[in-house]
């Protein structure tokens, strides 16, 4: 069956499927100091920076209390997916954590996806930024990107508030930043991308949606509604290796390497690919 047949979004399709800029990113370790609220902090990082975007991977750091929503059915009679009720968890660690950083109203926003581990096991889910306390120390990698951005607007086809990317970008570069829209395939997508810009090796990072998922071993995700994160060692290398942590609205956890043309995007996805070939990134 067709995406398009499972979900159906309330606006007509954007014309461009794939919006992309190229730019330069340099990688920068960074510190959060405890008792910080996650979104103040990356503002401070983001600001000391001077750049026009990022990803801040946050591997490895200790949180709480967050507060964290799971991808959900909606009942409003519009939006195609929804989000599940406002969840708490008082500590955890998180094993794997992606922000796409940019901005809304002119201020520094995230987004991010993460998995957990606290005392209750293993989560998955959306952190809600200001309500994150960073509880110990910490050093994290900035992605500090040049040449395009990410910001907050109302998207007609989906009628949700999403990162949009902003700006022309470069002829040159050694990134791209990019926002893939529903029912796109994200293998297929990244794989443009990357033969787009002419990488011969790349490593990629990303959060989103997707309508079910396919994996070269394992069980399938069979939920239409869903939030993923891209996992560690995502990368290209004259073919693609593209594993995926996800969860699904009871909750279920799924991770394995995407198989091409069966990764339907839901909402959005947002990319960031690095060129990693003579990179000492």
């Amino acid at each position: 069956m067709n995406s398009r047949d499972v979900i159906r979004h309330p606006g007509l399709e954007a014309k461009s499927r794939i919006a992309s800029a190229r730019g330069e990113v340099t990688r920068r370790s960074v510190h959060l100091k405890a008792g910080q609220i996650l979104m103040d902090a990356v503002a401070q990082v983001m600001d000391d920076a001077k750049c026009d975007s990022g990803v801040i991977v946050l591997d490895g750091i200790d949180v709480g209390p967050f507060d964290y929503v799971m991808p959900s059915y909606s009942n409003d009679g519009i939006h195609a997916a929804w989000y599940s009720e406002t969840h708490s968890c008082k500590a955890a660690r998180l094993d794997h954590a992606t922000a796409i950083v940019g901005r809304r109203a002119d201020a520094w926003w995230l987004h991010c996806h993460t998995r957990w581990q606290s005392d209750r096991g293993v989560g998955m889910g959306h952190l809600l930024p200001d309500t994150v306390v960073i509880s110990t120390d910490a050093v994290v990698t900035l992605y500090a990107f040049e040449g395009g951005s990410f910001d907050v607007g109302f998207d007609p086809e989906t009628a949700f508030p999403l990162f949009h990317v902003q700006g022309e970008g470069r002829s040159y570069g050694n990134a791209l930043i990019a926002k893939v829209c529903p029912h796109e395939d994200l293998y297929t997508s990244v794989q443009a991308l990357i033969s787009e810009a002419g990488f011969s090796q790349a490593t990629v990072f990303g959060i989103g949606s997707l309508i079910g998922a396919s994996f070269e071993d394992g069980t399938p995700m069979q939920c239409p509604i869903s939030e993923i994160l891209i996992a560690p060692n995502a990368q290209w290398d004259g073919s693609l290796e593209l594993p995926i942590h996800c969860v699904d609205t009871d909750f279920n956890l799924f991770y394995g390497n995407v198989v091409s043309g069966q990764a339907p995007v839901l909402v959005t996805f947002e990319l960031m690919i690095i060129e990693t070939a003579g990179n000492p990134l």
